[in-house]
């Protein structure tokens, strides 16, 4: 059968982890359709993958931010769900990757802060953070309270991802967890972009005091990233670029873009 590729989980009743190639997964089932956040970019059909595994149709996807590595699997689905941002590079494929193997002929709906995703009995609400990624989004599910937030909180944040000039600013990480914070009544764990499991909802606020600490000029060391790194990572002007540890904390920077002018 087509996706020996893909692994997955069941977290609650209707929301699946699945993994594969590019990215973490996640497939939410509603009472009248099912939805995929984020799509990793395997060439196998993750689609016919995870509809064996629900009774709903699935033809939706809903993407956290444009990087290929979340958007690469978009094709195998009908419609995509996705920030202006995103829908500028999603359909992109990274360098390193044969193009011709990705299908870029799926309807995209643009969605932004306070769109409503409606699955028949469960809504997901659109909250725009763009930092890591200047196309990111988070989708809260208050019905299972479970917040979505693709690269923008994970347990390391790099907030110098494949961007030349300007970098994102520590500030606008800040200000997005700030917006994230005010919802916090409606969300106890987190699924992440690249994660294996549920991560902690209060580490929106410690990541907020981390921001904090490094706008007020918190030590931190340079960053060399790993060697195995994901294959088309840029890092432009790598002698600026810094790591800061706090708590479970972890956050990559540029030394020159910490305050928003």
């Amino acid at each position: 059968m087509e996706g020996n590729v893909f692994t997955s989980r069941m977290l609650t009743k209707n929301t699946w982890i699945i993994f594969g190639e590019g990215c973490t997964s996640y497939l939410l089932v509603g009472q009248k359709v099912g939805l995929m956040i984020d799509s990793g970019f395997s060439t196998e059909n993750i689609q016919k993958y995870a509809q064996s595994l629900i009774d709903v149709p699935l033809n939706l996807v809903a993407n956290t931010h444009g990087h290929f590595d979340h958007t690469g699997g978009n094709g195998w689905f009908q419609h995509a769900y996705m920030s202006a941002k995103a829908l500028e590079i999603a359909k992109i494929p990274y360098p390193s990757l044969e193009s011709t193997k990705y299908r870029t002929d799926y309807i995209v709906t643009v969605v932004g802060d306070g769109d409503i995703i409606d699955l028949g009995g469960r809504m997901l609400e659109v909250f725009e953070i763009p930092a890591h990624a200047p196309s990111s989004i988070a989708l809260l599910d208050r019905s299972e309270r479970i917040l979505f937030t693709g690269d923008e909180v994970a347990n390391f944040i790099v907030l110098v991802w494949m961007q030349n000039e300007p970098q994102p600013y520590v500030e606008q990480h800040a200000r997005n967890m700030e917006k994230l914070l005010r919802h916090r009544n409606a969300f106890d764990k987190i699924c992440w972009g690249h994660g294996d499991g549920f991560l902690d909802a209060d580490i929106v606020g410690r990541f907020l005091e981390h921001d904090h600490l490094i706008m007020a000029g918190k030590e931190s060391e340079p960053w060399v990233p790993a060697p195995d790194g994901p294959a088309d990572f840029h890092m432009p002007q790598p002698e600026f670029k810094r790591i800061s540890k706090y708590l479970d904390t972890n956050l990559v920077f540029d030394l020159r873009y910490i305050r928003i002018p």
